[in-house]
């Protein structure tokens, strides 16, 4: 039992490897943009120490550095991991017999990227809560070395290093959309959305119209969603 368990940790670390090369790089880029956005240090680094969320992350910055309110940053983040939701929901049958004390250490590591590594683990009997901890903690210890780094570093960077990054910030926003798009329908919400965002900034001060256009386009998409099930089942029937 004891060499099972040894053995998942074992793949959890191994399977962290592609994270953690990804994550520190990204981390750094972030801590950097953070401090050229005239984020101090501290609440630079605090900000991957309590929220861990790359893109959320990124999004802040940008708001922030634009005269966003701290309330529109956290409205527009938190449509923004809505999705974490469904990513939780999806996991959640494998950890029925996991002690609840321990539940929410799991879920505070639940990203993109740990999701889309643990979940074929779990289908295939290959993982428990261990091998999430060592997955989760392994990510995030990277994620913020990485924050730390660039924070640290965010004025020691070129010029020419830094206008680059000021452009990753919104060339990773173009390409988390591009990620999402798998059909049709993701493709005609994720236009509409933008459209949306841009008539909106004619009457809207602030981001506001990128907050609206979001929820819109959420909504949007849950009816289209919706109306295209419904077809089918009456085709079906």
């Amino acid at each position: 039992m004891n060499d099972v368990k040894n053995n998942m940790m074992k793949q959890a670390f191994t399977d962290a490897l592609p994270i953690i090369l990804g994550y520190i790089p990204m981390g750094a880029a972030y801590g950097i943009l953070a401090r050229q956005s005239g984020i101090s240090l501290f609440p630079a680094i605090f900000m991957s120490i309590v929220v861990f969320a790359g893109a959320s992350q990124f999004i802040a910055v940008g708001l922030l550095s634009g005269g966003a309110t701290g309330f529109e940053v956290v409205l527009t983040t938190f449509f923004l991991n809505l999705r974490h939701v469904l990513m939780s929901a999806s996991l959640s049958p494998f950890f029925r017999k996991v002690s609840r004390w321990i539940i929410p250490f799991i879920a505070w590591g639940v990203t993109d990227e740990t999701y889309a590594i643990s979940i074929g683990r779990y289908h295939s009997n290959e993982a428990d809560h261990r091998y999430s901890l060592v997955l989760h903690y392994t990510a995030y210890a990277s994620w913020l070395t990485g924050s730390v780094l660039g924070a640290l570093a965010g004025f020691l960077v070129p010029a020419a290093l830094q206008s680059s990054l000021e452009f990753a910030l919104y060339s990773m926003f173009v390409g988390l959309v591009i990620l999402q798009i798998s059909d049709r329908l993701h493709l005609l919400v994720g236009v509409a959305t933008a459209a949306m965002s841009i008539l909106f900034s004619f009457f809207m001060g602030g981001t506001w119209n990128i907050i609206t256009a979001a929820f819109a386009g959420a909504t949007l998409g849950l009816v289209l969603e919706q109306g295209g099930g419904k077809r089918k089942k009456e085709r079906g029937g």
